[in-house]
């Protein structure tokens, strides 16, 4: 698929644009060139601790187009689409328009906005985005794989945003997902959206394929971010065809453009299987491991559950899960779970996304103090874990002569996840591991 790439990273902030926006005003001012392949929405290590919002770059496959071209947008310029095939189009002349739009709207003063602008007609190598979506990757190194990749690239301050463009451009999906992404009107940055929830619970319920919709725990619209952002609403899902139908279905203030992307949102390919003796800081993981303690509910309203596989760690479920700190408060010692999550440094915890129960322990509790084997009487406790005495003629018996009854469970072998508005970006929800995936094109 021969194309000239440009990508581009980190030219938002809190308080406004979006990195997805400046991709819909670079392909107006590129009008005459063709889309080869999809727009890419990427989306890089979600602990990366100076990220202005959601950690996502934007690649754009540009060139001539050959053969069938397949919708994915509406500009100001009309309608837009994407070629399988084509032919590459003149570097210097897209860096140079891209870098003027590019600055033109950039949230510069924003001290976490730091911009970076790649073009190439080469993508770097696939494990520079490897390493972008799990660890935080020295500049020297991306630089020197610009220069392998015959790039041209641009360094606004600080320049860390051509990390994360060129990790966009190096990414070749193992798994994708799609997102339709409709955008306001300039008059109305800033204000508050209009979505109707009633049309989004209505997509939600007759749509196959898309994800994280509405937040039915908190009656939240998921789809709307919750930034001054250009962005009205976005829509994710497995089916490029579906997403084109599922934005018509949403009700409520009028968009003024949209666009599709190709995206690894919902993939988790920032999750690495870990051993907790092996877990640093920052790591985003999944470790097999066994409950090693009871839960307890701290400041906050947050549970804590040690875990441990030969060493231990605290599995912290925050108060925004909301109904999935109730999963863990289910919990026992001797449960085998399979924790998702980031690692924390201080207090050193690993923050739970998701949770799967792979088999549940005998819950047993103490009943009674077991009667006396000589006088028939109910034993006094010598003291935790010691044992028991009787009173009347100083038989002993061990803590496990003690009678107890089997309690019944309140969580169940499965997969657990917390409520939609507590899910990251690349969370995979249980609503795509359930019936897999569809990429049709």
């Amino acid at each position: 698929m021969p194309a000239t790439m440009v990508a581009f990273d980190d030219t938002d902030s809190p308080d406004g644009m979006c990195t997805t926006y400046l991709a819909t005003l670079v392909l107006e001012e590129l009008a005459e060139y063709d889309l080869i392949g999809p727009p890419r929405l990427v989306r890089l290590n979600p602990n990366i601790p100076w990220k202005t919002r959601g950690n996502a770059a934007v690649c754009l496959p540009l060139g001539r187009g050959r053969g069938e071209c397949h919708p994915c947008g509406e500009l100001k310029h009309g309608p837009v689409g994407f070629y399988g095939r084509g032919d590459a189009a003149n570097p210097r002349d897209l860096f140079r328009r891209t870098a003027r739009v590019l600055e033109s709207v950039a949230e510069f003063e924003c001290d976490k906005t730091n911009p970076g602008l790649v073009v190439s007609g080469t993508r770097p190598t696939a494990s520079l985005y490897w390493r972008a979506v799990r660890e935080v990757v020295p500049m020297r190194d991306v630089e020197a794989a610009l220069r392998g990749a015959g790039a041209i690239w641009k360094r606004y301050k600080n320049g860390r945003g051509i990390i994360g463009a060129s990790a966009a451009m190096a990414w070749r999906p193992r798994d994708r997902t799609w997102e339709v992404i409709s955008y306001r009107s300039p008059e109305m940055f800033g204000t508050a959206r209009t979505v109707d929830p009633r049309s989004v619970i209505r997509m939600d319920k007759t749509t196959s394929w898309t994800f994280n919709n509405y937040d039915y725990d908190n009656g939240h619209v998921a789809i709307a971010p919750g930034s001054p952002c250009p962005i009205l609403f976005g829509v994710r899902g497995d089916s490029p065809e579906e997403l084109l139908k599922a934005r018509k279905m949403i009700k409520g203030e009028r968009p003024d453009k949209w666009l599709l992307f190709l995206t690894n949102q919902a993939t988790e390919d920032h999750i690495v299987g870990k051993r907790v003796r092996s877990l640093s800081p920052g790591d985003s993981v999944k470790v097999r491991a066994k409950v090693a303690g009871a839960p307890r509910t701290v400041q906050g309203g947050h549970v804590v559950v040690p875990v441990s596989d030969g060493a231990s760690i605290d599995a912290m479920f925050y108060e925004p899960s909301r109904g999935f700190r109730d999963v863990a408060r289910g919990l026992v010692p001797g449960d085998v779970v399979t924790v998702y999550g980031s690692v924390r440094r201080s207090p050193r915890s690993l923050n739970v996304e998701k949770l799967h129960i792979g088999r549940l322990a005998l819950h047993e509790v103490k009943a009674h103090n077991p009667l006396c084997a000589g006088c028939g009487k109910r034993m006094g406790s010598v003291g935790r874990g010691q044992g028991y005495r009787c009173k009347r003629c100083g038989g002993k018996a061990p803590p496990s002569a003690a009678e107890t009854v089997t309690v019944p469970r309140t969580v169940e072998v499965g997969w657990y996840e917390p409520p939609v508005s507590a899910r990251r970006h690349l969370h995979k929800p249980l609503r795509r591991l359930s019936r897999g995936n569809i990429n049709k094109i």
